[in-house]
């Protein structure tokens, strides 16, 4: 198996490999044998993303010491006589012997193992002991989560494992009309429109194998609140005003809100309330349905979608929305399956293939996963900056930054309301972000129908002239509140009440 080659071939092997090392290269000396912790490495590439591990080589911070292994043939022999033996599977290991002016090294490339496989652990040490994963350059111990989550990838993805003790009986009669609805609004002929309840759940494989229990999928899409809260007392939507740019104590409970219950509803309910943040201009659509022109807009939607269909519902923390004065952050349990590098190509990676065929057939989400890419186009093409985001492997979650615009605009809410909160943002609370929860607070106090009297006291506005240019007729014209006597204005017994059906879906 040997192989010669020149340095440059070796030099550009490690710069294939990202040089330094990293989540997919591990250097390691093995001078004169096999090091324990190969073991280690080699059970953290076959259950990560797969990497290479070059023998006879060391890095001192930012040098690479080129030291050779001696006797190549007899360690590539160890390795692989006893690379079968090691593991509860046997990972699929390429290795070869390089020579570089005399010195020998080995290139050991890892694949990575099969979902039906993994975890690759050490047999002798079990699978908390003696299994591992791939983070940036170290190998961490599998914990408890990493193995229920390659456990139930084993038998199937985890939106399709079956919720003992659940039934039909245990899904929401309301969310199968919202879904008959929305449907309807994507596409008025399709097929799955003409079946009863039962048969939408057995269509779209969110029934177990006895077509009786609810699969994950299915109580998360169309479950009573009370069940899912039974099966998922984690899982919940948090959405929260910080009034700054930074997490701490000065969030505004009034306008923060813990969201339960199944998909449909709670996705609804979610960009009904982060709406109330980001008003824009709006024009009816095809079927009566609102469109919006605002990128920035989209993009929360995408997000919100997204955060719903590959969250990882057996993580013990919420997902969280929080909106700062600078930026709206989409938090997600459940780190990404796609590459960080690889976000901006279309194409992704389902951790529940079953909620996202839901999505999909409501036009929530992008069929080919290109959803994600043309977002991040079109805001930067608008004069937005780039999205941030940050996958945290180990402690397995995923953070989306949105942040908003910078350029300099009025503070002044016209009948043309603008979601952009702009200006010079600092800490404190900006003139654009003061507006933002002004209006945001109106349409919450309105869900009980209020007197124009009542809605300026509650904001603390005296001017009446100005309140109704700045705040009441926007959300008038733009469909956030109603007249309760819409034929007569002037009224004495008016009231204004928050419009309920207001979402474009």
């Amino acid at each position: 198996m040997n192989q010669e080659t020149s340095v440059n071939d070796i030099s550009s092997a490690i710069g294939k490999w990202g040089g330094r090392e990293s989540s997919k290269i591990e250097y390691k000396l093995c001078k004169l044998k096999l090091s324990k912790d190969i073991w280690e490495t080699i059970s953290a590439f076959a259950n990560t993303k797969g990497g290479l591990i070059i023998l006879g080589l060391k890095q001192e911070m930012e040098k690479f010491i080129r030291e050779g292994v001696e006797n190549p043939q007899k360690i590539m022999d160890d390795l692989t006589s006893t690379v079968g033996q090691k593991f509860n599977f046997c990972p699929l290991i390429k290795p070869k012997i390089l020579q570089e002016r005399g010195k020998n090294f080995i290139f050991v490339e890892v694949e990575e193992a099969l979902k039906y496989q993994k975890p690759i652990y050490i047999k002798d040490a079990g699978p908390l002991k003696g299994g591992y994963k791939r983070v940036g350059a170290t190998d961490l111990r599998l914990s408890d989560t990493d193995l229920q989550k390659f456990f139930q990838e084993r038998i199937g993805s985890p939106d399709a494992q079956p919720v003992k003790g659940t039934n039909i009986t245990d899904a929401n009669e309301s969310a199968f009309t919202t879904f008959v609805n929305l449907r309807k609004l994507e596409k008025s002929d399709a097929p799955e429109l003409s079946l009863n309840n039962e048969g939408l759940l057995k269509a779209y494989n969110l029934l177990a194998h006895d077509n009786k229990t609810l699969a994950v999928a299915g109580l998360l899409l169309f479950g009573k609140e009370a069940v899912v809260r039974r099966f998922f007392p984690a899982w919940r939507l948090d959405i929260i005003r910080i009034k700054g740019t930074e997490w701490g104590k000065d969030k505004d409970p009034f306008l923060s809100q813990d969201l339960k219950g199944n998909l449909l509803t709670i996705r609804i309910q979610a960009l009904d309330i982060i709406n109330r943040f980001f008003l824009s201009p709006f024009k009816m659509g095809e079927g009566l349905a609102r469109t919006e022109e605002n990128p920035f807009k989209r993009a929360i939607r995408e997000a919100i979608s997204n955060l719903l269909m590959h969250q990882n519902y057996f993580h013990p923390s919420p997902a969280q929305v929080r909106v700062y004065n600078d930026r709206i952050e989409f938090y997600n349990p459940g780190s990404s399956l796609k590459e960080p590098e690889l976000f901006d190509v279309p194409g992704s990676e389902l951790r529940n293939p079953a909620i996202a065929s839901v999505f999909y057939d409501l036009g929530w989400a992008e069929v080919k996963g290109t959803g994600f890419k043309t977002t991040i186009i079109d805001i930067e093409k608008s004069g937005y900056p780039p999205p941030r985001w940050h996958s945290d492997e180990k402690h397995d979650t995923f953070t989306l930054i949105l942040p908003y615009q910078t350029e300099q605009v009025t503070p002044q809410v016209t009948g043309q309301v603008t979601g952009q909160v702009t200006g010079q943002v600092t800490g404190q609370v900006t003139p654009q972000a003061e507006m933002m929860d002004r209006i945001a607070s109106t349409i919450k106090y309105c869900e009980t129908p209020r007197t124009l009297r009542e809605i300026m006291a509650f904001l603390n506005l005296k001017g009446r002239d100005n309140f109704m240019r700045k705040v009441l007729h926007p959300l008038l014209e733009n469909g956030y509140l109603t007249r309760t006597i819409p034929d007569k204005p002037r009224s004495r017994f008016q009231r204004y009440v928050a419009v309920v059906e207001k979402k474009d879906e």
